[in-house]
């Protein structure tokens, strides 16, 4: 856990260090499109590492007592008793708690770690998919008011 922690802060501060530092560079009314997308792609995807990294902080930091309360609190006291085993995953992030001739209910980590790294990882991937053709978009809108002034 210690190692998805070290690697996803280091990540998470190079994607914005270079998205921060690629506007910086040419502005953001300076740069074309396809500089300002690839530039939020970083920043949507330095976000998700920074989401995803304060989740696993959260496992990570839970000792036996806490990991047993959360576990408690997650399948309710009535069932505490029934609780057999925990399960921690990486892909979603969470800490399972398997009661016996039931399902896994999910626990310690916050619910809306999962949806907001998934919807930061998404917006990254679109927007990245878009900046390289932002750039010919823009030089064929130049190429049409040349060729009607």
């Amino acid at each position: 856990m210690v190692l998805i922690i070290l690697v996803g802060l280091i990540v998470a501060a190079g994607l914005a260090v270079y998205g921060f530092s690629t506007m910086a560079r040419q502005g953001v009314r300076g740069s074309g499109p396809g500089t300002l997308l690839r530039s939020l792609a970083a920043l949507a995807a330095a976000a998700a590492a920074a989401v995803y990294v304060w989740g696993a902080f959260h496992l990570a930091l839970m000792d036996d007592t806490a990991v047993t309360q959360a576990c408690r609190d997650a399948v309710g006291q009535a069932r505490a008793a029934d609780i057999d085993r925990y399960e921690a995953g990486y892909i979603p992030l969470r800490l399972g708690c398997h009661v016996a001739g039931d399902a896994t209910h999910a626990a310690g980590v916050p619910g809306y770690v999962n949806p907001a790294a998934v919807g930061f990882a998404l917006t990254a991937a679109v927007l990245a998919a878009c900046a390289p053709f932002a750039p010919e978009s823009r030089a064929r809108d130049n190429s049409k008011k040349e060729t009607s002034s």
